[in-house]
């Protein structure tokens, strides 16, 4: 859905119909960002919900137009990740599972299987940089153009190319060191 520049005015102005309308379009994206970085649904649902309230305060210091809002959101939601690692590095806890994935058609064999490739693909994304970590959720989970993630994040495009390439081999690496092993 696009946005405009009024809708953009009235989200400054902290219109309810226009928070609405920002909940209803990044809910989902907001979530899966949160839940792709750390695995734990219910973390990842009280994120989203700091990171609307924090988008809510934030909204009347934004710059620029509608085509950097989507930009912005992930902006403070990196933020309120931030937040959380702060957190953590005083009270150490390690990466939660993310889960038993549905699907009904799949013997336990390969339930089991998928659990751990998950597993294994989120303690690979935990144990990455921040900075990387954040460029394959914005790349791979909410498919964000890799210019987009780039300015996102303040990077070159460069960067973020050769990032996702070491990103790449690391993910592939661990992934192949999991099917010799069945």
């Amino acid at each position: 859905m696009p946005f405009d520049a009024a809708f953009l005015a009235e989200l400054k102005r902290g219109d309810d119909s226009a928070v609405e309308r920002l909940v209803a379009e990044f809910e989902g994206p907001l979530y899966r960002y949160f839940f792709a970085i750390h695995g734990d649904p219910a973390l990842a649902g009280e994120q989203s919900a700091d990171a609307f309230a924090d988008l809510v305060a934030a909204a009347p210091r934004m710059r620029g137009g509608p085509a950097q809002l989507r930009g912005f959101v992930y902006a403070v939601a990196r933020n309120v990740e931030r937040r959380r690692w702060r957190d953590r590095w005083r009270r150490s806890q390690p990466l939660a599972a993310a889960g038993e994935p549905e699907n009904d058609s799949a013997g336990p064999g390969h339930e089991a299987q998928a659990r751990d490739e998950l597993r294994q693909t989120l303690r690979v994304l935990g144990g990455m940089d921040a900075t990387t970590r954040d460029i394959f959720v914005l790349a791979f989970v909410e498919q964000l153009p890799l210019g987009e993630v780039a300015q996102t994040l303040g990077l070159p495009l460069g960067t973020v190319k050769s990032r996702i390439h070491r990103g790449r081999q690391e993910l592939t690496a661990t992934l192949a060191s999991i099917e010799d092993r069945t």
